[in-house]
């Protein structure tokens, strides 16, 4: 609980700075094209960055850190070396590629736009790629602080970096406009680096030129690639079809989208992310040990599912306000907050789905099943670009809406089946008198919100706010307690 709670506080504090960080956006650019342009080339990094499949290797990493430190004390950080020596040969012959081959990326991924918005993207895309080195490190870097149980290292810089965002915006828009935020993002990934090299440098880690060790079999971890290489290429499908797709809507609604999506990113990181953390590292070397992991899963899964219905009930009835009170203003009128607040609601319910299938996700790879994972998030995520392709097309915002929790929940059946498979799979009934409680809840947020209120709003409207705040207190606090209780002890 401890652990938690000083993620918690960190995350929490980086959260506020985000949304203030996200006040200064919508100030500065509204839901323009400008920003449109920037959020293209972002999305376009960050689909490159996926390619080095640097997270998912860093991810399977942990467990095999720990297996060469059991070898002997500190072979796990020659093993980082090989690693990290290897995936730089990887991303400098990616990034000659997509350099010299920029604006065409650029045109599959948003065809909506016209000629002039293309030439300003490729431009910030190709001056964004030294970003994808840094990645790189940083991916294998903060898994290893966190193998070595030296958690909130990440949390700490979180707060850093989103000061130093703040500061490049505020400090430099007069004179770059937009380009102040390609050079706030570059500049918070090189300070994410130089520390996680301090912070490693105090643990021991001293970096070498290896390429291999006798201790460590590289060829067989890097054949993970080989399994989650269809994997990343059906990912890039996916957010491709989405974001091609989404060019093509009215201007400004791939702006709140990704405005949207930013904060809700935020929102799980701060509720959702301490446990999965925390609990990812317990798991791994409760099996390294040949411990029972029976109460850490359930343990974790009933407070995943507490924390995400307070968060559900608190975005429906409080959202639209929330999101009028930070971004409401001329260039994001009432329009745009009408969008965003649906785009929440479908957004937040899609952490929910996330969040129950990364825990098995999680137990899968500490299981040695990323293979097999990876098999079945390929079908998953090719059959959320054609959906998202059609929805988009034949309804588009409508259809738009949907993307997001159905594709969580495509990549959630995978985890889940994968797991199952296991001999020795933990079972979790998910109709327990907590969940029916805690569904109860939401549902009685539902009806209030978009049923009562909409007849009540013209005789108490001065007092919806607070009567809404205290409604979302009480409705949260069963679920709060619960989740004290299951951790309570530790």
């Amino acid at each position: 609980m401890k652990d938690i709670l000083s993620l918690f506080s960190l995350k929490l504090i980086t959260s506020v700075l985000g949304v203030l960080y996200s006040i200064l956006q919508v100030r500065y650019f509204g839901a323009s094209r400008t920003i449109e342009i920037y959020f293209a080339a972002q999305s376009l990094i960050y689909l490159v960055t996926s390619l080095t499949q640097s997270g998912q290797l860093a991810e399977i990493f942990l467990p095999e850190f720990h297996k060469l430190n059991t070898i002997r004390k500190g072979l796990g950080f020659k093993g980082l070396s090989i690693v990290i020596n290897r995936m730089f040969l990887l991303g400098s012959l990616i990034i000659t590629i997509v350099f010299l081959f920029a604006p065409f990326f650029i045109n599959l991924l948003v065809p909506g736009f016209c000629d002039e918005d293309k030439s300003e993207a490729t431009l910030m895309f190709r001056v964004l790629l030294p970003y994808l080195f840094l990645q790189i490190s940083n991916s294998f870097f903060i898994t290893v602080l966190n193998a070595e149980e030296k958690y909130g290292k990440a949390e700490f810089l979180g707060v850093t970096n989103t000061l130093v965002n703040i500061l490049s915006l505020v400090v430099l828009y007069p004179y770059l406009g937009v380009w102040a935020l390609i050079s706030s993002l570059l500049l918070g990934k090189i300070i994410e680096f130089f520390f996680y090299i301090i912070e490693l440098y105090k643990l021991g880690f001293r970096f070498r030129r290896l390429m291999s060790i006798p201790e460590f079999d590289h060829n067989l971890f890097f054949k993970t690639m080989q399994s989650t290489f269809l994997y990343v290429g059906a990912t890039q499908i996916y957010s491709i079809v989405l974001t091609a797709s989404i060019s093509f809507l009215p201007e400004g609604t791939f702006a709140v989208f990704k405005y949207v999506q930013n904060l809700s990113n935020k929102v799980k990181g701060l509720f959702i992310q301490p446990f999965m953390t925390i609990f990812f590292t317990k798991y791994s070397m409760l099996l390294q040990k040949s411990k029972s992991v029976v109460n850490e899963f359930k343990k974790n899964i009933g407070s995943i599912i507490n924390v995400n219905v307070i968060i559900i009930i608190g975005t429906i009835l409080l959202g639209d306000f929330i999101i009028d009170l930070i971004w409401g203003s001329k260039k994001f009128d009432v329009e745009n907050v009408k969008l965003a607040y649906i785009f929440l609601i479908f957004n937040i319910v899609g952490v929910l789905i996330n969040s129950i299938s990364t825990v098995y996700r999680k137990m899968a790879v500490a299981h040695g099943k990323g293979k097999q994972l990876y098999f079945f998030w390929v079908f998953a995520q090719l059959i959320s670009a054609v959906l998202t392709y059609a929805l988009i097309s034949k309804f588009e915002i409508i259809g738009l809406l949907f993307i997001i929790p159905l594709n969580a929940f495509l990549m959630g059946v995978g985890s889940y089946v994968v797991y199952k498979k296991l001999e020795n799979s933990i079972k979790y009934n998910f109709i327990t008198r907590n969940n029916l409680i805690v569904f109860t809840l939401f549902s009685f947020a539902v009806l209030l919100k978009f049923c009562v209120l909409n007849y009540l709003i013209i005789y108490i409207k001065a007092l919806i706010i607070p009567i809404l705040i205290v409604i979302t207190i009480v409705l949260s606090l069963y679920p709060l307690y619960k989740t004290y209780k299951l951790f309570k002890h530790e």
